[in-house]
């Protein structure tokens, strides 16, 4: 019995190491960003891990290729920094912060949504119409 309630200690006493250590994304992102078609976007996330995490990111559910418009990075082990210069509608969609390390993982999924200034809607809307109309 002594041997059996040893390992079972044994077990839970991993169980909450691994718990413990587990990557997770600690806080920073927001739920939801609704931004103007244009705008930089800038969001910085804080990851905890040991060991460290593994970071990457998600659009749409699938990997994302940072590039001159989108990029991403990861300092000190701890800070995860997400950066769109000039926003524009395409970048609407679904998003994902992936920690991973060897005692788990976890995704933070946040939404941008990104608008054209009503102004620019209107005129944009108008332009096809004038364009439209038969000069007599």
């Amino acid at each position: 019995a002594y041997d059996e309630a040893y390992a079972e200690f044994q077990r839970l006493k991993q169980a909450a190491i691994a718990e413990k250590n587990r990557a997770r994304v600690v806080g920073g992102l927001p739920d939801v960003v609704t931004i103007q078609e244009g705008k930089a976007l800038n969001l910085t996330c804080i990851v905890w891990g040991d060991p460290t995490p593994e970071v990457s990111w998600l659009k749409n559910e699938k990997p994302l290729v940072p590039d001159d418009h989108c990029s991403v990075r990861f300092e000190a082990g701890k800070t995860a920094y997400f950066t769109i210069s000039g926003v524009s509608t395409a970048d609407s969609g679904k998003y994902g912060l992936v920690v991973k390390n060897k005692y788990g993982s976890e995704i933070s999924d946040f939404t941008i949504s990104v608008f054209i200034p009503e102004e620019v809607a209107r005129k944009a809307t108008e332009q096809p119409q004038k364009g439209n109309k038969k000069a007599k």
